[in-house]
C-alpha cells in the first residue's frame, strides 16, 4: 500500500519546486478540503482523478490518485494531519508515508483547495478586482465559442440554420415576459439557445434582460447580483443599475454577496452572447444574478432562513418588474438532467433509461406550461431529485416571479457529455 502514497508526491510535486516544504501552521490546525468536483481522467500513470474548483477560487486542475481521494475525505476540518493518519491506519492497517500525506495538503493549500483563511483572502481580493474594473470579461471565449468576432457571430448563425432557423424580424409576437434556454456548452447544445432566442428575437425587444443563471459552486445567500457590465467578443453590454436600484430597494438581504462566482461562471455568460447576437444593434441592458438552492429548502423545517430569502427576493424582483420603466424579460438559465457515470450512476444510461428521464423532465416541465413555481418544486421533490436537475433554483425563480399566464416547451435534448456515456438534458421556452 504504501507505494500508493509515492504517487501521491508524484502528483503533489507537479510545479511545486519544495512540495514538501510546508507552512508550520498546518501542524497545528485542523485542514478542511473544500467542495471541489472530481472527474476521472486518463493520463499516462492510467485512471486518476482531477480535483477542479467549481467556485474558480482554485488557480489550477490538481490531479491525485484514487487513493489520495479516498483519504481527502478524511479532511473535514474536525481532525489533525496526525488524526487523519492515525485513523487511516487503524481502520485499514496499513502503512502510509506521513510526509506524502502532508506534501499533497500543501500542494491543495498552495492552490486554494482548503477551506482556511488564505482561501478566503483570495476570495476578497477576486471580489475587488471586479468590482474595481466595472467589467466582468469573458471566460469562455475561445474555449466554448470563438474568441474572434467574425467567428463567433458565424457560429453562432450556423446554430440558428440548424436549430431553429433564422428569425422572421417582421413576425411581430408579442415581447416574452420570461424565457428558459439552456447554459450547456454551445458546443453541444448550441442549436436547441436558438429555439428561445428565435421568439425573442421575433419580438420587440426588452429594455432590460435579467438573467437568472445558475449558481454551479452554491450561492451562500442564495443570490448574487453582480452590478458590473458584461464583456464578450460582440462588445460590452451594460449592467441596468436603475433596475438593480429597485431590486435593492425591496430586498432585505445583503444580495451582493459571493461576487467572486461570476468571474468564472458560464451560465450568465452564454445567455449574453446569444442577446447580442439576436438583438444586433438594438439597445438592451442586462442584470446579472446567480442563483442556487434546491427542492430541499421547501421539504424541511431546518431551512426557514432559506424560504424566507426565497421569498423576499422573487417578492422584490416581482416589484421590480411592476415598478420598472420599461420592458423587462427574466430568462433563466438553466439546464435539466445529468445522469451517467459522470453524475454519480453505477451504470451507462440505455436508451430505455434515458426515455425515461426524458418523461420525468417533461412531468416536471408542466409547471413551466401553467407557470406554476409551487408545482416545479413538487415535481422536482417527488422523485427527490432522482436525476440531478441542474437549474432548480432559476426556474423557480423565474415561476415565481414573473407576470405571465402560461408557458410552452419549444425544444427539448439529451446531449452527450463524455466518453463515459454520461448526458445531460435541457431545453429551450418562452412565458407569455
Amino acid at each position: 500500500m504504501q507505494w500508493l502514497f509515492s504517487l501521491i508526491v508524484l502528483i503533489a510535486a507537479m510545479r511545486t519546486e519544495n512540495p514538501l516544504e510546508r507552512n508550520p501552521a498546518m501542524e497545528d490546525r485542523h485542514p478542511k478540503l473544500r467542495y471541489v468536483d472530481t472527474i476521472p481522467v486518463e493520463t499516462e500513470q492510467g485512471e486518476m482523478i482531477a480535483l477542479r474548483d467549481p467556485m474558480g477560487l482554485a488557480d489550477e486542475i490538481v490531479l491525485i490518485s484514487r487513493e489520495a481521494l479516498y483519504i481527502l475525505q478524511f479532511f473535514d476540518g474536525t481532525k489533525t494531519v496526525d488524526e487523519v493518519i492515525q485513523l487511516f491506519k487503524k481502520q485499514f492497517r496499513v502503512d502510509i508515508d506521513p510526509e506524502a500525506v502532508r506534501g499533497l495538503l500543501q500542494h491543495l493549500d498552495n492552490h486554494f483547495y482548503l477551506d482556511n483563511e488564505r482561501t478566503l483572502k483570495r476570495k476578497r481580493q477576486l471580489e475587488k478586482a471586479l468590482l474595481d474594473a466595472k467589467v466582468r470579461v469573458a471566460a469562455h471565449a475561445g474555449v466554448s465559442y470563438p474568441a474572434e468576432p467574425d467567428s463567433l457571430k458565424l457560429r453562432l448563425q450556423q446554430f440558428f440554420l440548424a436549430g431553429a432557423g433564422l428569425p422572421d424580424r417582421a413576425n411581430g409576437r408579442p415581447t416574452p415576459v420570461g424565457v428558459i434556454a439552456p447554459h450547456i456548452d454551445l458546443r453541444i447544445g448550441g442549436e436547441v439557445y436558438t429555439h428561445a432566442y428565435r421568439r425573442l428575437a421575433e419580438a420587440q425587444p426588452a429594455d432590460v434582460y435579467v438573467i437568472l443563471g445558475t449558481g454551479h459552486a452554491g450561492v451562500s445567500d442564495l443570490y448574487s447580483v453582480l452590478p458590473v457590465d458584461f464583456e464578450t467578443p460582440l462588445g460590452r453590454v451594460s449592467v441596468d443599475s436603475t433596475f438593480i436600484q429597485l431590486l435593492q430597494k425591496n430586498y432585505p438581504y445583503d444580495m451582493f454577496n459571493d461576487l467572486f462566482l461570476h468571474k468564472t461562471e458560464h451560465t450568465i455568460e452564454f445567455q449574453v452572447v446569444f442577446l447580442q447576437k439576436t438583438l444586433g444593434n438594438r439597445p438592451f441592458k442586462i442584470v446579472p444574478i446567480l442563483t442556487g438552492f434546491s427542492y430541499h429548502i421547501f421539504e424541511y423545517p431546518m431551512f426557514e432562513r432559506e424560504r424566507e430569502i426565497v421569498k423576499q427576493f422573487t417578492a422584490a424582483l416581482r416589484k421590480a418588474i411592476e415598478s420598472y420603466p420599461g420592458r423587462v424579460t427574466v430568462i433563466a438559465s438553466v439546464d435539466l438532467a445529468h445522469v451517467g457515470p459522470r453524475y454519480g450512476d453505477q451504470q451507462k444510461p440505455d436508451r430505455a433509461f434515458l426515455h425515461e428521464v426524458k418523461e420525468a423532465d417533461f412531468r416536471a416541465l408542466e409547471a413551466v406550461k401553467k407557470v406554476d413555481a409551487g408545482g416545479w418544486n413538487r415535481a422536482v421533490a417527488t422523485v427527490e431529485d432522482r436525476y440531478r436537475i441542474c437549474g432548480f433554483s432559476p426556474i423557480y425563480t423565474l415561476l415565481a416571479s414573473v407576470p405571465a399566464r402560461r408557458g410552452e416547451i419549444l425544444k427539448y435534448d439529451q446531449g452527450l457529455m463524455d466518453d463515459h456515456v454520461s448526458y445531460v438534458s435541457y431545453c429551450s421556452a418562452v412565458l407569455y
